[in-house]
């Protein structure tokens, strides 16, 4: 009953992609059930028009003849051209559902929590899902279609097999039971077997994107690794592979033994025709018709058997799609919903613990921190202690396990998320790289602002970028990044400088720089951090670094360790009090030396 629901729910996504291209597919095929039949009966009108004309001396007028010809060719014509326009009009279908699919895979992935991205069975189900979903529900309305055009046809030529000889319908249905076991056997069979290897079949991909990445490229061939990775994709590949193979294997020997019944009662059905046709019991126009009939017979119970065995599997895959697009996005508003409106007081987390999927300890552990309106607050910790975790949380990318974050006092549960992270702009520490034009990869801070020139140029000037993107070919207009044709290349430092241009672009109440500056050398740095307040004037700001350069800026200092609040003061506060902040600070200042650390 539930793979009879998602073979409707497959239908209807169809119909809502392409309605009349789905109506237009749904009328030819049908309207093409019809023509072989007719065809079968002008054939033997010829057939036995012809024999007439022979056994009578060739009394039978030119005219008929040219007549039954005529209408031979005619009814063949529509056929064809019926298909060639039934084949387009299949692909017209089949690209606006693929277009239709990708939008829903497209908006449902988007949309999804961000935590989904913490758990292996997420990209497995999206995995299978993105494999089935751009064709797998149109395969589902052709083999729909299919079926009822081959029981159309099969009724058709059994009724006309029937009135002949009765033996003969039932011959052609018996021959074809040993496929139909086969072909749903083996359906559930590919089915289970291609669900189970889904991560195998991801980690050949992912191996395969090692080797051909332009990401991973360089330590590819830096190190040497391109034959051990080879091997490992080998490895995953023929795993899954071979496995399938097997299954296939298995199946075309029964698909043979298949083969040769149905071969078995042609050729009876051959041997007993001739017979009657020399016997005089039968004219050569039914014996013609007959053979044909047979032969159809056998071809749309395959289509039949073909469809039937199409939809079972589709109804299997089909689950992958629909469990994947009935993933729910839990950080949703909370009723009372509230207006969010820029930040005037203050951001509070009050005692909040999180712990991602599959952890036992919490990355955040009973945080309580204030960040007041128009506050420059610096961030620091080592690697894992939580401050990438505690960003994801106050831009509601993560909901706390428990606790709760007040922005002006109303908890963000309230506030629509998207409209919520509308407060913040956020350049990330593996901030991405687009492969646009200069322009768009600062206005893409605030899309929705549209592309203003002034506001633009002024975001890149305070990045530090503006006189490099002017001496481009296109200017603001360069294509940059290596995939594309006519394309500017630009250093990773040069690249952190856009980003941080589209992150002031955004012009967000609350700013978030995680490690800003940890790809720009140091005169950049200076320059930018020299008019920092300037630039960042009457904006909350998070500043994540480990450069303590940069965190002296700030105005307070939050070390985290361990997922907790360690020390919270100003600079020199901590610095007097002589804990871990002291001792990061003056590690650092000892191996740079105080000409660079201070300069």
């Amino acid at each position: 009953m539930k793979n009879l629901r998602l073979l409707f729910e497959s239908v209807k996504l169809v119909r809502e992609s392409a309605p009349g291209w789905t109506a237009a597919n749904v009328a030819v095929s049908l309207l093409r059930s019809f023509i072989p039949l007719v065809l079968l009966f002008l054939i033997r009108s010829l057939i036995d028009t012809i024999t007439q004309g022979v056994s009578s001396g060739g009394e039978v007028s030119t005219a008929r003849i040219v007549y039954s010809i005529t209408a031979v060719i005619v009814v063949f014509l529509i056929d064809e051209m019926s298909s060639e326009i039934g084949n387009y009009i299949r692909k017209k279908q089949s690209y606006r559902l693929e277009e239709y699919m990708y939008k829903l895979l497209h908006s449902k992935a988007t949309a999804l929590d961000l935590i989904n991205f913490e758990n292996p069975s997420y990209f497995d189900k999206l995995s299978r899902a993105v494999r089935e979903a751009t064709w797998r529900p149109n395969n589902i309305l052709n083999n729909f279609v299919a079926l009822f055009r081959g029981i159309i046809s099969l009724i058709l030529m059994a009724s006309l097999l029937f009135t002949l000889n009765w033996w003969i319908a039932l011959l052609l249905v018996v021959v074809n039971i040993p496929g139909i076991w086969m072909r749903l056997h083996y359906a559930s069979v590919l089915y289970y077997f291609r669900k189970e290897l889904t991560p195998e079949e991801r980690k050949a991909g992912y191996f395969n994107w090692l080797l051909t990445g332009d990401r991973p490229s360089r330590e590819i061939r830096l190190f040497g690794l391109g034959d051990y990775f080879i091997s490992h994709f080998k490895e995953s590949f023929r795993q899954y592979k071979e496995k399938e193979i097997d299954i296939l294997r298995k199946r075309t020997a029964i698909e043979t033994v298949s083969g040769v019944i149905k071969a078995s009662a042609l050729f009876i059905v051959l041997y007993v025709i001739a017979r009657q046709t020399i016997s005089g019991e039968i004219t050569l126009g039914n014996m013609a018709m007959l053979i044909l009939a047979f032969r159809q017979g056998l071809i749309y119970i395959r289509d039949i058997l073909s469809s039937v065995a199409g939809l079972y599997e589709d109804s299997l895959f089909t689950g992958d799609i629909f469990e994947f697009l009935m993933l729910k996005e839990k950080i949703k508003e909370d009723e009372p919903v509230s207006e969010v409106t820029p930040l005037k007081k203050e951001i509070r987390f009050e005692n909040v613990t999180f712990t991602y999927p599959g952890n036992n300890s919490p990355a955040l552990k009973d945080v309580n921190l204030t960040l007041k309106k128009g506050e420059i607050v610096a961030l620091v910790g080592s690697n894992g202690s939580g401050k990438s975790t505690l960003v994801r949380i106050l831009c509601r990318l993560y909901d706390p396990d428990s606790g709760a974050v007040f922005f002006d006092g109303k908890n963000i549960r309230n506030f629509k998320p998207e409209e919520y992270r509308k407060q913040f702009s956020v350049l990330f520490q593996d901030f991405m790289l687009y492969n646009l034009s200069a322009g768009e990869n600062i206005l893409l801070g605030n899309i929705e602002a549209g592309r203003q020139e002034e506001r633009m140029k002024l975001a890149a000037m305070s990045a530090g970028i503006h006189s490099l993107i002017e001496s481009l070919p296109g200017g603001y207009d360069t294509q940059i990044g290596p995939l594309f044709d006519e394309s500017r290349e630009l250093s990773w430092g040069e690249w952190q400088k856009i980003a941080l241009a589209r992150t002031i672009y955004r012009d967000a109440s609350v700013m978030i720089l995680d490690e800003p500056s940890s790809a720009i050398d140091s005169e950049s740095e200076y320059e930018i951090f020299s008019r920092f307040r300037e630039i960042v004037k009457g904006q909350t700001v998070l500043l994540i670094s480990h450069r303590f350069t940069s965190v002296r800026l700030a105005d307070r200092v939050v070390v985290l360790e361990g997922g907790r609040i360690a020390e919270n003061g100003t600079h020199t506060e901590l610095m007097m009090k002589k804990g871990l902040y002291y001792n990061m600070y003056t590690r650092q200042k000892n191996m740079l030396g105080d000409g660079e650390q201070t300069s």
